[in-house]
């Protein structure tokens, strides 16, 4: 009677991962390890999802740019809109706008959640003025220009607006990048102000008055230009064919050519503003 007892108790216990024996204790010690991980990487902001909002939080903090209705000038804070390209893929005719701004990818969150030396620049499909996609004009010849206007043809360094008081990081594309390093983004931050982060603006072309006429004027805001690579001569432009997928939605991959038409204009996709929202 007392074994039959003994044997509808044993029945009754199961052994799981609290057992002290064997492999249990090493699974029990492991959820522990796994555990305390988890938490001192919650209370540090190791977890993607931490990272995620710092990130967030950097790159869509709302900026105030310099008002202006007419010309601009040096030190100014301006955003790059290439207004007659299609914000959506596939496009609609209805949703037209990007600006062009700062990506941090899937690989670089893990080392940090703000925009640093590398990271490369794409065309964004949000038009609010924010740290990711706005940029200040300065100097590219070592001297104090602060505001004086901005002249067709003539040198300035693009410097994301965000990193002035830091350590100032400069709109930068490589003609003859190391292959396999640059991948689909020709365009990237950099901390090195050399000459292949030179632009200049030049006027579109029209048919009632040329280029060389027009050199030296100021350059008006919230009016067609183009901007140019002064070490390759080559315009920047957005490659309409080829998006990505970002933490916020699709980015369009920056292209460096020159596009003309048939009669030698340029092409939509070749096409800026510096984007000065006006309020009424």
């Amino acid at each position: 009677m007392s074994f039959n007892i003994k044997t509808e108790m044993e029945k009754g216990f199961v052994y799981s991962n609290r057992v002290l024996l064997g492999n249990w204790y090493e699974s029990t010690m492991l959820e522990e390890h796994k555990l305390n991980k988890f938490m001192k990487q919650m209370k540090n902001g190791d977890l993607l999802l931490a990272r995620f909002r710092t990130m967030t939080k950097n790159l869509n903090q709302p900026t105030i740019l310099t008002q202006s209705t007419g010309s601009i000038s040096f030190g100014a804070r301006i955003t790059l809109l290439a207004p007659y390209v299609s914000a959506t893929d596939p496009p609609m005719n209805d949703k037209k706008g990007l600006l062009l701004g700062g990506r941090i990818s899937s690989n670089e969150i893990d080392y940090f959640q703000d925009l640093v030396n590398g990271c490369s620049v794409v065309g964004l499909t949000g038009l609010e003025p924010a740290n990711r996609n706005t940029f200040v004009i300065s100097s590219s010849d070592y001297c104090n220009r602060e505001g004086e206007i901005l002249k067709y043809n003539q040198e300035f360094l693009l410097t994301l607006a965000s990193s002035v008081n830091k350590k100032p990081l400069f709109v930068r594309y490589d003609p003859n990048p190391i292959p396999g390093l640059c991948g689909l983004y020709p365009i990237y931050l950099s901390e090195h102000a050399v000459s292949n982060t030179r632009w200049r603006i030049l006027p579109i072309q029209r048919p009632n008055i040329t280029r060389f006429e027009q050199e030296g004027q100021p350059v008006q805001v919230n009016s067609d230009i183009v901007i140019n690579h002064c070490s390759t001569n080559v315009n920047l432009g957005l490659n309409t064919g080829s998006w990505a997928m970002d933490f916020h939605g699709k980015v369009c991959t920056p292209l460096m050519r020159t596009c003309l038409d048939v009669y030698g204009r340029e092409l939509p996709n070749n096409i800026w503003q510096i984007y000065i929202p006006i309020k009424s």
